[in-house]
């Protein structure tokens, strides 16, 4: 059954209290029906919450895990096959948070909540737009759209997510690089995938001799803010995809021979 696509209105923010944070109460499109603006557009949604309840029922995932993400975005992003100006309402993304997909945002983001200080877990239903990193469905969307890679038949069913669910399934790498501007930027994105998950820098672990072997995330958190920095003096737009590669391999490298004693 399709689903009709709303804007969540911010006039409709202060509802959004901390009872409902905690998981104690719903809110209905009958109780948000004056702040709900149609897109146009109706969209078959059962595919998402199946995957969800696949998730939900693996023994192997518990609530809270960043592999839930992973697991998810494919699904959520073939689904939902929106052009990016649709993905910038922010209001879309609040709309399917607080209505339509809440129960989820509470499994994968409860450990965040506190009543004294509810703003880690507000964002989570309440963020999107330019911020690609706090809201729970936009960030794994946006995190979709910027690491898949086309089949040869350019259909939504033949996409390769191998490398989204690498970047999803390691939180530090799918903050750092969700939560810079560089991110929107393929081609950079792309190499920090590759370059930066858990399987490259085991490998590249493997092949030197460390006097204390700095972690994944260690390393991936000084990389890309070094990256960041050395995005400020340079153009991306005008670097080749091999010169980015070899700034990010050059930035790793460095790191690892400051953090780990390379030898």
């Amino acid at each position: 059954m399709a689903t009709d696509l709303y804007h969540l209105q911010s006039a409709a923010h202060p509802m959004i209290d901390n009872r409902f944070l905690a998981g104690e109460r719903e809110l209905t499109e009958e109780d948000l029906d004056p702040y709900l603006q149609p897109l146009g557009r109706s969209i078959d949604l059962s595919p998402v919450d199946e995957r969800i309840d696949e998730i939900r029922a693996d023994e192997d995932i518990e609530g809270q895990d960043s592999r839930i993400d992973a697991e998810l975005a494919p699904t959520l992003h073939r689904t939902l096959d929106l052009t990016r100006n649709e993905a910038a309402d922010a209001g879309l993304w609040h709309y399917l948070c607080v209505v339509r997909f809440p129960d989820f945002v509470h499994y994968r983001w409860d450990h965040v909540f506190d009543p004294e200080s509810p703003g880690n877990m507000e964002e989570k239903f309440l963020k999107a737009g330019k911020d690609t990193y706090s809201n729970a469905l936009h960030r794994i969307w946006w995190g979709a759209e910027l690491t898949y890679e086309d089949g040869e038949s350019g259909e939504v069913e033949d996409r390769d997510y191998s490398r989204t669910k690498r970047v999803l399934g390691f939180q530090e790498l799918a903050n750092d690089i969700l939560d810079h501007e560089f991110s929107r930027y393929i081609p950079v994105t792309h190499a920090c995938g590759d370059l930066l998950c858990h399987d490259t820098l085991e490998e590249v672990k493997a092949g030197g001799t460390y006097d204390d072997p700095p972690s994944d995330s260690k390393i991936v958190s000084r990389t890309t803010t070094l990256l960041r920095e050395e995005l400020t003096v340079r153009r991306v737009e005008v670097m080749e995809e091999d010169d980015i590669v070899a700034t990010i391999k050059d930035l790793r490298d460095d790191v690892m021979c400051r953090e780990a004693g390379w030898s």
